[in-house]
């Protein structure tokens, strides 16, 4: 089983870095850098030249730094995908018996097959924003059932970590938990408005289309303030007594993360949604709702332990 934890660790890092990849895709217009798929350019390995193009494509929309890292992003969600079909095959052939690993396992097996035929659909749909965003989401469940494996492997090797927590603390980490999710998907949408009216008016300023989305621009500063507390609150009741090594980590992690988006989230409005920081502002957003769901799971498991 420590094993398995390990390598279900070694994979849950691997799909948070897969979405790093999609969303530097993303940030740098490589979503169609390969204007087919599976294929980029009608062949397995991408074109280094645009002599290399078979003649039935048109070589008009050839970039070859585009064309590359949308590749890259395809090998490693390949690689991503293998790992786990190899979690879900070690959990069947291993742990059969123990529902609470084999499930999310198949489950998110199943998931990142899915994931790879819509992320076919991103390409021929033209990267439509909600497309995007639905195939963010299951990214997102995909790093939090690998998550919850990992967790379930950790508990079973080290059953006598619980530590000391104030009553309701699994209550008050649920809320942030809730409150990250809905942000994130808050965050899929104000990232659709602003390419919606990119798409309309390509010369507007990225500040004036902060400021045509309106409400829902503030909305999502808002919540990223209450995020931030609930964050700041939560890391304190957790930390103040004598809690676990891994809640300790994931505590001071958590205030971290959040306030990290703080900072992120004022540069991205008054610098103009500069492409560098969007990446970092959507890769800490689904960080962060990974250290909260981590922090759920272990105190689910610690209270049951003590």
């Amino acid at each position: 089983m420590r094993a398995f934890g390990r390598f279900a660790i070694l994979t849950t890092v691997a799909t948070y870095f897969l979405i790093f990849m999609g969303g530097l895709v993303r940030v740098s217009g490589a979503g169609l850098g390969c204007p087919d798929w599976p294929k980029c350019f009608g062949r397995w390995i991408p074109p280094l030249s645009i002599n290399q193009i078979p003649p039935d494509i048109d070589a008009a929309a050839f970039n070859l730094t585009l064309a590359w890292i949308e590749y890259i992003n395809r090998l490693f969600g390949v690689t991503v995908g293998l790992l786990i079909l190899a979690v879900a095959i070690w959990a069947i052939a291993r742990y059969r018996s123990n529902l609470r690993i084999v499930i999310p396992a198949v489950l998110a097996a199943i998931l990142t097959a899915y994931q790879g035929w819509q992320g076919s659909q991103v390409v021929s749909s033209g990267l439509k924003p909600i497309i995007v965003s639905v195939h963010m989401i299951i990214a997102l469940v995909i790093a939090g059932l690998m998550i919850y494996i990992s967790i379930q492997a950790y508990y079973r090797t080290a059953p006598d970590s619980a530590g000391k927590y104030p009553k309701k603390s699994r209550l008050l980490t649920g809320i942030l938990l809730l409150a990250a999710l809905v942000q994130v998907i808050i965050g899929t949408q104000l990232r659709e408005a602003i390419e919606n009216i990119f798409a309309e008016s390509p010369l507007i300023s990225s500040t004036e289309v902060l400021f045509r989305i309106g409400g829902l621009t503030f909305i999502h500063a808002i919540f990223g303030i209450v995020i931030m507390f609930l964050a700041f609150v939560t890391s304190y009741r957790l930390l103040s007594r004598d809690p676990s090594s891994l809640i300790w980590q994931s505590g001071w992690t958590m205030a971290g993360l959040g306030l990290l988006q703080i900072i992120f989230g004022i540069v991205l409005f008054l610098s103009g949604i500069p492409p560098v920081v969007r990446l970092l502002h959507m890769w800490i957003s689904a960080l962060l709702f990974g250290v909260v769901l981590i922090t759920y799971f272990a105190l689910k498991n610690e209270r049951s332990a003590a």
